[in-house]
């Protein structure tokens, strides 16, 4: 009786981590959908500075309330701990690295960094530290390496060095290769960030951060 008992136990155990695993999976794993990675055509847009008041996707939202509300959705997502290693196993299953936050949350809103990366790589690869050949567009994850980022911000005068304040869609560096997104700038000039770090499992918005001058891509005016 009690080794019936045991059974029934583990077996409740062992299903109830199944509906965890596979409802995880279902909220989260469309964060890995093409339409947030792939070449899309943005050729009316392409000016590299896009406007917080603009709505780039034309769906009645601006930029900045979409930024803000996309990137805390992302809240709770796991960190993709391989990294996109092993045919990137963990981003095909919804899990995140640092720079996936941008990437995401613009492409929700209309903007496309791959592509944004892909066409000023074509028009001034000199900008890229191509590593032989193994970091380009051609390349798995060209765009979701933090350099590439900093480097495609530096090339066209988005890199603001050491910036004094923080806005609304900066994308803070802490060095070459982790990033945070701005979320929210308060009256007293503290802010919100979002941002995927392995030491954190999931991805947390840190709240009222006091500011200290960090280099920022500021893709938005």
């Amino acid at each position: 009786m009690l080794l019936i008992i045991k059974i029934i136990r583990t077996t409740s155990i062992l299903i109830g981590i199944f509906i965890v695993i596979v409802g995880y999976f279902f909220i989260f794993h469309s964060y890995n959908d093409d339409q947030y990675t792939s070449y899309v055509d943005n050729s009316t847009q392409m000016e590299n500075q896009f406007s917080l008041t603009s709505d780039t996707n034309k769906n009645g939202i601006t930029n900045e309330v979409e930024i803000t509300s996309n990137a805390r959705d992302l809240v709770g997502t796991l960190y993709d701990p391989l990294k996109g290693s092993f045919y990137d196993i963990g981003g095909k299953m919804g899990f995140i690295v640092c720079i996936d936050v941008p990437r995401i949350v613009f492409g929700q809103a209309g903007i496309s960094l791959a592509q944004l990366l892909r066409d000023d790589f074509e028009e001034s690869p000199e900008h890229y530290e191509t590593d032989e050949g193994s970091n380009t567009p051609d390349t798995p994850f060209f765009y979701r390496r933090v350099r590439n980022v900093y480097d495609y911000a530096k090339g066209n005068d988005l890199l603001i060095r050491q910036a004094d304040t923080p806005q609304i869609g900066d994308i803070v560096f802490y060095g070459r290769y982790h990033a945070t997104l701005v979320t929210y700038v308060h009256e007293d000039g503290t802010y919100d960030e979002v941002e995927a770090h392995p030491k954190l499992i999931f991805v947390k918005e840190h709240k009222k951060k006091e500011w200290q001058p960090r280099d920022v891509a500021r893709l938005f005016k």
